[in-house]
């Protein structure tokens, strides 16, 4: 398991990330302006004027797609001077985690060296030596080092893409505005730095990239409201409400919620004595609160029907963490199954299984963010892969890991124009498809204010519902394979629904194309939107997250309205309207871990959230923190409670949970 990482070494990624920030927005401008006629005023001249563009037919490509993004977003509501900054930023994001990931996979001995000694790298010599890559070699041999390292580089991002596709597609138009040679000289520097040779083996360590990177905005909007009176806007969210958890207390909540169900699902688990695996012997349920009162019974089930939620997922630290637990519960399971209270047959056949069973049927994650979603994909890829490495002993690189359960709540609304001509063009045989698909975008107008917070699955649930007991009474699939059976439940139902209107988003998006018309910002954004229904449709046995904090008063009045009306109990501030969302999200007996403020558990305007609480849930553990754990936006302002939920229907057994709190204030 990998270690929390140091102040010093924290301080060396806050620097690290700022510092490539500034290099790489400032690059991706230069280009912009200086090859694609792209200035920040948003003008962009036509492509005549452009040498680069008449002479390089990539670049001409590039600059092809340049405008159609400018179309896409002015389309979604956004200004070409903000697009044009916020393309540039898109690539700095892109290239940096791009190139700390690289970092990440060499210190894991991932891949061959590729950024350790730049163009000496032992990974691009081998590259250079392929057969199929003979012409890179001729430019290197010529002194184009430069351009075949690019291309070495670029060709490194399409092998990782073929399991992780965000941040490494080497075609899409961030990764197309790749750093010039003294920018990429200059960010290798960066990364390489003695002084961070340990961070890249630390799990978290892309989680604070992400956290300081984000840190300008974050100030900004704090600036922006303090001194002029204003709310936050819509674009300020992601930034003014994303905090990195401490690592202590992401392992307090995930073996309080995760754990806890482990044990008392076995009690004769191993888990919680000491692990020999370990160089120090901990135990892996190390946090793990013991508890008064008589212990809830779990009923057996298997490993891979076990599922974890982070509804505001961020750099994904919770995931990290419960990947850790997880993979312990697959292998215990895998050694005792059979024995009295174990499954008979275990959820993988063997260990080589577990990392890619993880990713598939036990860690889910929404964000407002999709750069946090898209680092959280990259997070949970290379822990897989690291854990697949450590069990084979060596790197397989036939062995590939999917791609995680994750989705963005940030799609936009889709142009009303594009969308009608794909429902045309789809050709869906039964109303049912158009009835959804314009109920879905209809509800998704306000998802990029309330993220996870938009009850989505209501009343497109609500729709299923009804089109299903249209279907009992004629069958909607009759003919096609895998009929759908009269038992059939509302997830299996949108299953079938939702593969269908993606096989037409793809057919569309390649009819398109034919036709020279790129769809792909149309089918993105749908696709977006699909997933984030999918994972809402679900309740899971466990949800953890430290949620988004923003105050009542510093809402827009959009926004306060909009929480005001969904959750009365929790208006009074973001984190407030989790909690309720949360045991929402949470199946029945289901657990909920939180990091929070510790307002809602004093003032008079949450006693109805408190009470609906205990209406829900049992109590279980509360460590209250007070004001020394974040030192961002205002310093020492926000006084902190972690806490564990445990939904319990049965009111007598929640009256009679004693449960165990720290006073830490």
């Amino acid at each position: 398991m990998s270690q929390a990482l140091s102040d010093k070494q924290r301080k060396s990624i806050h620097d690290l990330a700022l510092s490539a920030r500034e290099l790489l927005t400032r690059e991706a401008r230069e280009l912009l302006e200086g090859v694609y006629g792209l200035y920040a005023d948003g003008r962009l001249d036509p492509p005549e004027k452009l040498p680069q563009v008449q002479a390089d037919p990539e670049t001409g490509e590039t600059y092809r797609r340049l405008a159609r993004f400018l179309e896409d977003e002015a389309s979604a509501g956004l200004g070409r001077p903000e697009a044009a900054e916020k393309l540039a930023k898109e690539a700095a994001f892109t290239h940096l985690n791009r190139l700390v990931a690289f970092k990440m996979m060499e210190a894991r001995k991932l891949i061959r060296g590729t950024l350790d000694k730049g163009a000496d790298s032992n990974g691009f010599k081998f590259y250079l030596a392929d057969p199929d890559h003979a012409a890179d070699l001729a430019r290197y041999e010529r002194g184009d080092a430069d351009t075949a390292y690019r291309h070495f580089l670029l060709w490194q991002a399409g092998q990782v893409a073929q399991e992780v596709r965000v941040l490494f597609d080497p075609d899409t138009l961030p990764s197309r505005l790749f750093p010039r040679p003294r920018a990429l000289r200059a960010l290798l520097d960066m990364l390489n730095q003695p002084g961070l040779a340990d961070a890249w083996h630390a799990d978290e360590t892309v989680g604070w990239v992400y956290q300081y990177f984000n840190e300008p905005e974050l100030q900004a909007a704090f600036e922006k409201v303090r001194t002029t009176g204003t709310k936050f806007e819509a674009k300020d969210i992601p930034s003014a409400t994303q905090l990195f958890t401490p690592h202590w207390i992401v392992k307090f909540l995930v073996q309080n919620t995760l754990g806890r169900l482990w044990a008392r699902m076995h009690p004769d688990t191993r888990l919680v004595g000491a692990d020999p695996s370990t160089s120090s012997g901990q135990s892996l349920l190390d946090y793990l609160v013991p508890l008064e009162g008589k212990a809830p019974s779990e009923p057996l089930r298997p490993v891979r029907e076990i599922t974890l939620l982070d509804p505001a997922c961020g750099g994904m630290h919770f995931g990290l963490v419960a990947f850790d637990l997880f993979a312990a519960m697959y292998q215990e399971e895998l050694e005792r199954a059979g024995e009295p209270g174990w499954p008979e047959t275990p959820s993988v056949d063997n260990a080589t299984e577990i990392p890619a069973a993880i990713l598939k049927h036990n860690i889910f994650g929404i964000d407002i963010d999709l750069r946090a979603v898209q680092l959280s994909a990259l997070v949970l890829y290379l822990k897989a892969k690291h854990a697949l490495s450590k069990i084979e002993g060596a790197l397989n690189p036939k062995a590939r890991i999917i791609e995680s359960n994750l989705a963005c709540a940030d799609a936009r609304p889709l142009n009303v124009a594009r969308l009608g001509a794909f429902l045309r063009e789809a050709r869906f045989t039964r109303p049912i498809y158009e009835r959804l698909i314009r109920a879905l975008w209809e509800r998704l107008r306000d998802v990029h204010q309330l993220g996870s917070l938009l009850r989505l699955e209501r009343e497109i649930g609500d729709l299923i519902a009804q089109e299903r007991a249209q279907y009992e009474k004629a069958p909607l699939f009759a003919g096609l394979p895998g009929e759908f059976e009269r038992e059939a439940a509302e997830e299996e139902f949108w299953d079938i629904i939702s593969t269908q209107i993606i096989q037409g988003l793809d057919e569309f998006a390649r009819q398109q194309a034919r036709a020279g018309v790129d769809q792909t910002f149309f089918t993105g954004e749908a696709v977006k939107g699909l997933r984030l229904l999918d994972l809402m449709l679900r309740r899971y046995d466990v949800v953890v997250t430290n949620p988004p904090y923003m105050s009542r008063r510093k809402m827009n009045k959009k926004l306060a309205d909009l929480v005001g009306d969904a959750y009365p109990e929790g208006k009074g501030d973001f984190y407030a309207a989790f909690i309720q969302r949360c045991l929402e999200f949470a199946g029945e007996r289901g657990y909920v871990g939180m990091l929070t403020m510790h307002s809602f558990m004093f003032i008079s305007s949450y006693e109805k959230l408190r009470q609906e609480i205990r209406r829900q849930a049992a109590i279980e553990t509360m460590a209250h923190f007070g004001p020394a754990l974040f030192d961002v936006g205002n310093p020492g302002t926000l006084q902190t409670t972690a806490f564990v939920l445990r939904k319990e229907p049965d009111a007598e057994a929640r009256e009679n949970t004693l449960g165990t709190y720290f006073r830490l204030v």
